[in-house]
């Protein structure tokens, strides 16, 4: 046994751990340590003024945010992405949660529905004999095709997610980048 290696590694008794979630000197992104990843503030089509988000928010239905991503990316020659479900619902969670300075991550003006990247990959079982897909007009088949038109969305103020929403409808959008 190393006699040295406990003192090597033992932390001092007023050393603080680093928050896992904080803002970046300019306040306009959020920074998750853990994650590595860096969100901006505001949604898209706002800016960051140094102390609130102005302009008007992107509406874009899902296709509409996947282009842009890539539009965004191109242009700026960084790796943003629509952030999948779990990511959004983290930083909502966190959100609730004052910073040391006592304000919230996200500026109320842009908290609400957003688009995520998470895609349905297993359907539940279907019931022939529910009486509500009979009235429906539904079958396995075509309960399975359907699926192709929802996406998941996350409401940034509550956390709550909904892998129902149908993909044309027109929803903010928040990116995400990994920290270089």
């Amino acid at each position: 046994m190393c006699a040295g290696w406990p003192a090597a590694f033992a932390a001092t008794s007023d050393e603080v751990a680093p928050p896992d979630w904080g803002l970046t000197k300019d306040g306009g992104h959020i920074i998750h340590s853990s994650a590595r990843v860096a969100w901006p503030r505001c949604v898209e089509g706002m800016q960051w003024t140094g102390q609130r988000c102005t302009g008007t928010a992107l509406q874009l239905d899902h296709a509409e945010a996947l282009a842009h991503v890539k539009a965004r990316e191109k242009a700026e020659g960084i790796a943003w992405r629509l952030p999948h479900m779990k990511e959004l619902q983290q930083l909502a969670n966190q959100n609730a949660q004052p910073t040391p300075a006592g304000q919230t991550l996200l500026p109320t003006v842009g908290e609400g529905w957003c688009w995520t990247a998470t895609t349905t990959i297993n359907t539940p079982s279907f019931n022939a004999y529910s009486y509500n897909n009979v009235q429906r007009g539904l079958n396995g088949q075509n309960t399975r095709q359907l699926k192709f038109l929802h996406g998941w969305a996350v409401n940034t103020a509550t956390g709550e997610s909904h892998g129902d929403v149908l993909k044309r409808s027109k929803l903010t959008v928040r990116l995400v980048r990994p920290i270089d």
